[in-house]
């Protein structure tokens, strides 16, 4: 008799097991399913007109790409021809750079960030947002020697 009752147990035992995993699978399956959604992938474009989130731009330094942000303001002329030069060197920057183009209330910045270094210049010329860039490029592409301005 004790056999009978060891082996009930056992099987109400592997029954339980049983349960809790194919609870567990389809509980993560519908979490999966209906959950939220997390898009932390790499943006296609190199040029943007949006402010990247914390993760986004920790997920570009990560792959060693330079994420440039720059700040600029309505009716600045200066603002404008920084904005073309680094467009220009974003997109002959042999993938390496991504431009965030921000329109702001305040003075026009640029702030750039890599795995290696971080640089903010306030209300920076043309020549200076260029060599700025340059310069934090982990690799210069020919553009820089190029057109330096």
């Amino acid at each position: 008799m004790p056999r009978k009752d060891s082996s009930v147990k056992q099987r109400v035992l592997a029954i339980v097991f049983m349960v809790i995993l194919i609870g567990s699978t389809v509980a993560y399956g519908i979490i999966a399913l209906f959950g939220p959604k997390n898009d932390y992938s790499i943006p296609k474009e190199k040029v943007i007109n949006y402010k990247l989130n914390q993760v986004h731009v920790a997920l570009l330094v990560q792959n060693y790409f330079t994420v440039v942000e720059y700040n600029y303001t309505n009716g600045c002329l200066e603002c404008v021809q920084v904005k073309n030069y680094l467009e220009e060197l974003a997109q002959n920057s042999d993938g390496q750079m991504y431009l965030q183009e921000i329109l702001v209330d305040s003075r026009p910045s640029l702030h750039i960030i890599n795995a290696f270094n971080e640089t903010k210049i306030e209300n920076p010329t043309p020549s200076q947002a260029v060599d700025a860039v340059c310069n934090s490029l982990l690799s210069t592409p020919v553009w820089c020697a190029v057109n330096r301005v």
